[in-house]
């Protein structure tokens, strides 16, 4: 008798705009950790020049089909770049993974029309949008579309909470392979060493150059905390179209000597390593990889309350963004010595990140599943 050959669960993942880091790096990370003999993962997105992202989600055997950025103008022509692909492309896909609720209204029921029976909407934040213009508009958008969502995933609860409402959804983690970023002594002062802060309190900050992630109001916190510990520097790792404002604001503070922006680098493991406190004034996040990967190296965080404490695994602070910028700089230099005041060596928090949820080999695991009983 012949053994019966399972077929591949066929996946489109549709991601917006071009992904730098965030949901692309939650998805590349996922697809790292499935068994790619029993999901096939492709990838639509708008944003014509290869990156980084592309080349590696091809090295694992997907492929990437590629359209013009999207623009809220252009919504009709976007509406027949769906038309097109699906009705070229319908008969390889079981399911569409859609990354950027505002457009389900364009895709999902092209996706319907052409059979594809499952059409998952994932949540990955808390707002419709950075500015008040687009979250209406957005608000608008999304309300046009629940027809043709057949499940949901929200990245936290809050996220799928915030999107979903009542509606069921499934919690699915922005989950790392802990024991990538377990803490290292060693990693540590090497980094230091290199970027000659042995003796310095290191503030660090992870992510894209952009409103939401309000490095503007970090530089401000971070000239505070020059008050308090004169011997600080600032560590801000990332891009994005916020950097030549936030260069300035670092000139305007007479900062510079003080602030080292590393741009987009892929050491980012060892970086955490060498920081002393990781400071996150977020105006909205979904779950901060960021900050998950931050504490399975033990890096103290401090995290500002619009942020879900779901990532929080180590008791830290959280504080609203009307407290002062005082207050912001104390905290995060009493953060930045929990260890040296208490005489414990930092360590490793992936134990405890497992078992809120945040490994990687488990989470990957349950989407997997989800995965193939959809096909």
């Amino acid at each position: 008798m012949e053994e019966k050959i399972m077929r591949v669960a066929r996946v489109l993942e549709i991601i917006g705009k071009r992904p730098v880091g965030g949901v692309g790096t939650v998805m590349l990370n996922y697809q790292r950790h499935m068994n790619m003999e029993r999901v096939q993962m492709d990838y639509l997105i708008f944003g014509e020049q290869e990156e980084t992202f592309d080349k590696e989600v091809k090295k694992l055997g997907s492929r990437v089909y590629t359209y013009p950025v999207l623009s809220g103008r252009q919504m009709r022509q976007t509406k027949k770049y769906f038309e097109q692909f699906f009705s070229e492309h319908h008969s390889e896909y079981d399911i569409v993974h859609l990354h950027a609720p505002y457009i389900a209204f364009l895709c999902l029921p092209v996706a319907a029309k052409y059979g594809i029976s499952h059409r998952i909407v994932h949540s990955h934040a808390t707002v419709y949008a950075e500015s008040k213009g687009k979250a209406v508009r957005n608000r608008m958008l999304w309300s046009i579309s629940q027809k043709y969502i057949t499940d949901r995933i929200g990245c936290s609860q809050a996220a799928g909470a915030f999107l979903f409402g009542k509606k069921d959804y499934t919690v699915l983690k922005n989950a790392i392979c802990c024991d990538e970023y377990a803490y290292n002594e060693t990693a540590r002062n090497e980094i230091r060493t290199q970027y000659q802060a042995k003796d310095k309190l290191v503030i660090g900050n992870v992510g894209r150059f952009c409103q939401q992630k309000n490095q503007m109001y970090l530089v401000d916190i971070f000239s505070e905390i020059r008050k308090i510990h004169k011997d600080s520097v600032l560590w801000l790792v990332g891009d994005g179209e916020l950097r030549p404002q936030i260069e300035e604001k670092i000139k305007q503070l007479g900062l510079i000597n003080s602030v080292k922006i590393f741009g987009m680098v892929d050491n980012t493991g060892e970086l955490y390593q060498a920081m002393d406190v990781m400071v996150m004034p977020s105006l909205f996040e979904g779950l901060p990889m960021t900050g998950v990967e931050a504490q399975a190296c033990g890096l103290p965080c401090v995290f500002s309350d619009t942020i879900t404490r779901e990532v929080d695994v180590m008791g830290s602070p959280f504080l609203s963004l009307e407290e002062s910028k005082a207050e912001w700089a104390k905290t995060a230099v009493r953060a930045a010595g929990r260890y040296k005041e208490s005489g414990k060596a930092r360590r490793s928090f992936g134990k405890e990140l497992a078992e809120h949820g945040f490994d990687i080999r488990v989470e990957a695991e349950r989407l997997e599943e989800m995965y193939e009983e959809m096909k």
